[in-house]
């Protein structure tokens, strides 16, 4: 037996408080295993009783009596070992019911207990309120959607349970009248995310939960003014995403050490002060990928960052603007700047941008996709 919340393979047996069912909880975090429920079972076996049925019989006269004379039958008659009225066994059987009682047992998954057992301290609180049944309804709808997404997205169970413990305390500072618990269950896993910096960009969590991204992120500020909570450093950062990209696009060591170090360097010296660490990861790659003789197609990075190919090659104009800043000291490309973009876009990067350039660019990243 294995916890699927912590991955612990000890557990010890306890009953519920309220329905007393046995279950198994883990010894490492406590949640709730294995459920068992017992039932007795009342049997009627028949059994077989062999009584015995003794019978006195006489012995029927036989032709051998006949044929002997008088004196012969005389002195038959006086002997002990004569068999006339030998006592005759016979057994009976007999089919009896007899009673049996039975004990089974049987074991499914805890999820179901241990939602039960997270419930139970909301309906305990709120069971003053008059509105203790929609808040219990509320909280298994946002329990629900945050376990939905959780698995789609394959987060670990201790972020799902921090973002159920983000939405109950906001829910408890504001009213969720007209309001979407959806939404907000959604802006509590976001939150939950970030603090434990997992490569989740926003666009992944809004697929996965069918909420638009506007919506979600009008959640996380009510969210984040309810709980006076603060985004977490770097929790969008290149480092957090970049190593994710990279291993969906299947690139070797060389390519994202590169990739991490163009996308560093743009953050730090503030080239693109106006995109995200996504835009920037995404153009980075790119760029790694021109200069390491990785043949990855925008429409593939894309795929995996979530933009729109416009956007990756604007992003990656902006980058070549400053290409001679962001590549190592030491660096050797496996292919020279001349051949990995064009010498048009070196040029203008390094003076000044013309409107030429601005409409040649994109005809030649089609040329190099085709090619």
């Amino acid at each position: 037996m294995r916890c699927p919340y912590c991955l612990a393979g000890q557990g010890r047996c306890a009953t519920t408080t309220n329905s007393r069912r046995s279950i198994t909880e883990c010894t490492s975090c406590g949640r709730v295993v294995e459920e068992r429920q017992s039932q007795f079972h009342h049997l009627f076996h028949l059994r077989a009783q062999d009584n015995p049925l003794c019978l006195v019989t006489s012995d029927l006269p036989t032709l051998h009596h006949q044929a002997q004379p008088n004196n012969a039958a005389a002195a038959a008659a006086d002997d002990p070992f004569e068999p006339t009225g030998f006592i005759t066994a016979f057994s009976t059987w007999s089919l009896e019911p007899n009673p049996l009682f039975l004990r089974s047992s049987l074991s499914f998954s805890g999820h179901l207990a241990e939602l039960e057992r997270t419930l139970e301290s909301t309906s305990s609180s709120s069971s003053s309120t008059p509105s203790s049944s929609t808040v219990v309804v509320d909280n298994l709808r946002a329990y629900m959607q945050i376990i939905d997404v959780a698995s789609i997205l394959g987060l670990e169970y201790d972020i799902s349970d921090h973002a159920f413990q983000l939405f109950r305390d906001c829910c408890s500072t504001t009213c969720l009248r007209n309001r979407s618990v959806e939404a907000l269950a959604t802006a509590a896993l976001v939150q939950a995310i970030r603090e434990a910096q997992e490569p989740r960009t926003l666009q992944e969590i809004s697929i996965a939960a069918n909420v638009p991204q506007k919506e979600i992120g009008k959640y996380i500020k009510i969210l984040g003014e309810a709980l006076q909570l603060s985004q977490p450093i770097n929790s969008n950062s290149i480092s957090v995403h970049m190593p994710r990209f990279c291993t969906l696009l299947q690139l070797n060591k060389s390519a994202q050490k590169l990739a991490t170090h163009i996308g560093e360097v743009v953050i730090n010296k503030c080239f693109c002060t106006r995109r995200n660490p996504i835009s920037i990861s995404a153009a980075a790659i790119y760029l790694a990928c021109q200069l390491e003789d990785k043949r990855k197609t925008q429409a593939e990075i894309c795929k995996v960052t979530g933009l729109t190919e416009v956007t990756l090659r604007k992003v990656y104009k902006e980058l070549l603007e400053n290409w001679d800043d962001l590549l190592p000291s030491n660096y050797i490309p496996a292919v020279p700047p001349e051949r990995a973009f064009p010498t048009t876009v070196i040029a203008s990067g390094r003076s000044s941008t013309s409107k030429v350039d601005l409409v040649e660019i994109p005809v030649l990243f089609g040329e190099r996709e085709a090619a």
